[in-house]
């Protein structure tokens, strides 16, 4: 980090502040008696207060009465005996794979017309329910788009079960629609083995409770007075607003910390600058079941339009007094205001994804001193985005491409392909009883046997092949510009290298040999996970025939 001189020039910026603070409440000082009316304030005050009190008390009845309502629905279709008994059927196939069971596809499709049944008797509430295993991978959907879906379940689901017997998600966003959803749950069990088989999750469309809170807020006029929004209490983030005039936003809005300190004491009267930039007054209450808060407001302006009208007629009065001071505190303004403009845009520049900003200081003010700073914060930013980068592309025990950066190799590669007709081939390496080596020397001379491993591909490779760690002891290897001849003799070099390499840790040596699995473009092949799937085969052949060899496909 590099030292930056601060100087201070004599009209610094927290001087210009000071003078025209001076000079702003100088005469409404002597004016303040005029603009308060406490007797009306207090009035509408606590007619207000009691009317947001209300509304968030039966907002809150409303959300249970609906939970309630969606455990009710969770209850009947976890229960039901086409899921207990299709799951069931399909684990006990998936159990017997290569033997005599028979094919789990009926069972999947079983369950997929029973979930898209209910999906259409309750279109507008579910965006979709998912029957998972106990892995949480999806086995039937009742979309079919969704059938290789990953439905990611709260971290505390087993605690949830346990005392609700069901369980619920956090809120998050479709990324097509910006629907906000939340995923409601109950295990599923075989009443036959008196075991659980799986989950039955429920996408849950939470615009449904928009309308409940709408009806809350529509008085005797049908004028809809207040707003109510509902946000996330881990991250403060909004989720529905009764008064949104635009879709939501994806990331969406987060009130300030300030604001979600209001959470933390009992629900009383708050006077605040809401996410809108908008000043308001309200309530902001926990709804602990769901770890959600509820945020009542009203416009502050709306509230005290009759106080604000009486206080109008009284500023007439000083408006000659203060043109004086309105002159001289736009000439101070802006002598603020057009530096801190500058470092504005850079900012947003910043922001934006351009780190190449560099800012021209315009005078030896605390402004000065910010753009310094800022020159610096963006040199050392460039840095740190470099390193970043490498970081979350490189395996941090080998060095080699991580399982992001390979599979991101693997899909340039594949397009190369498409495009040029640029073949290549593909290693898929496991390590032989490497397991074996953890129990007798332990972890760490297993990581140790990886790094070296590393080492043994980067001196048999070329710099235009790409090696990367795919899993625990797993290895991706692309040979670029390579047919399948060539890379099983690549492969082959490989093995005896590792087979003759000493392995050591602490003075010992360890003895390592390695199973490959070769394969490369076909005419057929569409995607990289066919490439994988018969890479995969052919290390599994290898395996299969004793380890220490080269399979090809």
């Amino acid at each position: 980090m590099k030292n930056i001189r601060r100087d201070r020039g004599v009209l610094s910026i927290g001087n210009r502040l000071i003078l025209f603070s001076v000079l702003v409440t100088l005469v409404p000082a002597f004016g303040m008696g005029w603009f308060l009316n406490d007797m009306i304030h207090e009035t509408v005050t606590e007619e207000v207060e009691q009317r947001l009190f209300d509304s968030a008390n039966t907002i809150q009845r409303e959300i249970a009465l609906w939970f309630r309502e969606q455990s009710y629905n969770l209850n009947v279709f976890s229960n039901s005996i086409v899921l207990s008994k299709n799951i069931s059927q399909y684990l006990k196939a998936r159990k017997g794979e290569g033997g005599k069971d028979p094919d789990p596809s009926e069972s999947v499709s079983n369950m997929r017309i029973y979930l898209s049944s209910i999906q259409k008797y309750y279109a507008a509430e579910y965006q979709g329910l998912y029957v998972l295993d106990t892995s949480c991978t999806v086995i039937a959907s009742s979309k079919s788009a969704d059938k290789n879906r990953r439905i990611a379940l709260p971290e505390d689901v087993a605690q949830q079960i346990e005392a609700t017997k069901h369980f619920k998600g956090k809120v998050y966003f479709d990324e097509q629609s910006n629907t906000p959803l939340m995923v409601i749950g109950s295990p599923l069990f075989s009443k036959q083995q008196n075991r659980q088989t799986g989950y039955l999750a429920i996408e849950v469309n939470l615009t449904t409770i928009l309308a409940l809170m709408q009806e809350v807020l529509v008085d005797s006029r049908n004028e809809v007075r207040g707003r109510a929004t509902l946000l996330d209490l881990h991250d403060g983030l909004h989720f529905l607003s009764t008064r949104s005039r635009k879709p939501p936003k994806v990331p969406p809005e987060a009130e300030p910390d300030a604001i979600l300190q209001f959470f933390d004491a009992p629900p009383q009267w708050q006077d605040f600058v809401d996410s809108r930039g908008v000043h308001v007054v309200g309530i902001a209450t926990p709804l602990k079941r769901f770890q959600w808060g509820l945020v009542m407001t009203e416009d502050y302006d709306d509230v005290f339009a009759m106080v604000v009208r009486s206080r109008n007629r009284n500023i007439l009065l000083i408006c000659l007094f203060t043109l004086l001071i309105g002159l001289a505190s736009y000439l101070f303004a802006r002598q603020i205001l057009l530096p801190l403009t500058t470092l504005t845009n850079g900012a947003l520049q910043v922001a934006n994804g351009d780190l190449n900003v560099r800012l021209s200081p315009q005078s030896n003010d605390e402004v000065g001193f910010a753009t310094k700073a800022f020159n610096v914060m963006v040199a050392e930013l460039q840095k740190s985005h470099a390193m970043l980068q490498l970081l979350s592309t490189t395996d941090s025990l080998t060095k080699l491409a991580n399982r992001k950066k390979i599979s991101h190799s693997l899909t340039r590669h594949l397009d190369a392909y498409r495009r040029y007709d640029s073949g290549f081939s593909i290693l898929m390496i496991d390590i032989d009883h490497f397991k074996k080596i953890n129990d007798a020397y332990g972890h760490q001379a297993g990581d140790k046997v990886l790094e070296q491993l590393a080492w043994v591909f980067r001196e048999n490779l070329r710099t235009v092949d790409t090696a990367g760690r795919y899993g625990g002891e797993e290895f991706l290897i692309i040979l670029a510009e390579t047919t399948i001849k060539k890379a099983h003799h690549t492969a082959e070099r490989i093995r005896k290298a590792v087979e003759t390499h000493s392995f050591l840790y602490k003075n010992k040596s360890i003895k390592v040999s390695i199973s490959i699995g070769v394969t490369g473009m076909l005419e057929g092949d569409k995607s990289e996970e066919s490439l994988i799937r018969r890479a995969d085969q052919a290390l599994y052949h290898a395996k299969k025939r004793g380890r220490n060899q080269v399979v090809y496909s």
